[in-house]
C-alpha cells in the first residue's frame, strides 16, 4: 500500500513539474494556463474570503439536495424492479427512454419551467444521479439467487421482510456503488449548471473570474472543484468498507 502511494505522489509530482516548465518557457499563454505558484498564490488568497465559502456551500447544497432525492427514488425504485419481474419489464421501455436524455440538453427546459433557481438545480442533480442509483440497486436485487427466493417462499416469509432482511443486504454492494457514482456525478452535474446560468457556487465564480481574465483564480476555483469530488470519493470508498465489512475484499476473491 505504501509503495502505491509513493508511486501516485510520484506521478503527482511530475505533472506538477510538466506542468511549471510548460508555463515557464510560454509554450501556452498565462491566461490559458497560469503557473501552479500563480494557481497555489490565487488559492491561498480564496482560502480565506467569505465568497469562497459561500461558493463551495452553494454548490454542495444543490449536489447534496439532489443526491438525497435520486438515493430516496432510485433504491426503492431499483429493489421493486430488481425483484419483480413484472415491473421490470413494464418500466424497461420508459427507463431506456428517459436515462438517453443529455441532463445538460435539458437544461433549458428545467430554465423555462422553473427558473434559474437553487430548486432547478437540484432538479438536474436529481436526474443525473438517479439512474445510476436506479440500475445499480436493481442489478443488485436481481444478484439475489434462485434458490434463496425459493427458500423465502418456502417460508412464508413477508415480502415487507423479504426485501429488508434478504433483498436489500445482497443488494448493499451494488448499492454502494451506484451511490458513490452518483455522489461524484451530483457535484459535476451542480457545478456544471452553474457554469452555465447565474445560479451561485464554483461553477459561477469559475465563469466569473475567466470574464475578469482572473485565470489563475478560475483554475484554484477549478481544482477546488477537483478535490471536492477526490473529498466524496474518499468518503464514499470509507464508507463502503464500514457497512460492508462482512464482504470479503476483492483482491482476495482474486487471488
Amino acid at each position: 500500500m505504501a509503495k502505491v502511494r509513493l508511486l501516485q505522489l510520484g506521478a503527482l509530482v511530475v505533472v506538477l513539474v510538466l506542468w511549471a516548465a510548460i508555463a515557464a518557457m510560454g509554450v501556452v499563454s498565462s491566461t490559458a494556463l497560469p503557473g501552479p505558484r500563480a494557481v497555489a498564490g490565487a488559492f491561498g488568497g480564496l482560502f480565506g474570503s467569505e465568497a469562497f465559502w459561500q461558493a463551495v456551500g452553494e454548490t454542495l447544497r444543490g449536489a447534496v439536495t439532489g443526491l438525497l432525492c435520486a438515493i430516496a427514488v432510485g433504491i426503492p425504485l431499483g429493489l421493486l424492479t430488481g425483484v419483480y419481474t413484472a415491473a421490470e419489464e413494464s418500466s424497461r421501455l420508459l427507463m431506456e427512454i428517459l436515462r438517453s436524455f443529455p441532463v445538460i440538453a435539458l437544461l433549458p427546459v428545467f430554465l423555462l419551467v422553473l427558473g434559474s433557481t437553487p430548486g432547478m438545480k437540484a432538479t438536474v442533480v436529481f436526474i443525473a444521479c438517479v439512474f445510476p442509483v436506479l440500475l445499480q440497486a436493481q442489478y443488485g436485487a436481481r444478484s439475489v439467487c434462485q434458490a434463496v427466493h425459493e427458500t423465502v417462499r418456502g417460508y412464508r416469509i413477508p415480502r415487507l421482510l423479504r426485501l429488508r432482511r434478504v433483498v436489500l443486504p445482497a443488494a448493499a454492494p451494488s448499492i454502494m456503488t451506484g451511490l458513490r457514482l452518483a455522489a461524484t456525478t451530483s457535484v459535476l452535474v451542480a457545478i456544471g449548471v452553474e457554469v452555465l446560468t447565474t445560479l451561485p457556487g464554483i461553477g459561477h465564480m469559475i465563469m466569473e473570474s475567466q470574464q475578469a481574465g482572473a485565470s489563475a483564480r478560475a483554475y484554484a476555483y477549478i481544482f477546488t472543484a477537483g478535490g471536492i469530488g477526490y473529498t466524496i470519493t474518499l468518503l464514499a470508498q470509507f464508507a463502503e468498507h464500514r457497512l460492508l465489512r462482512w464482504r470479503p475484499p476483492a483482491h482476495q476473491d482474486e487471488e
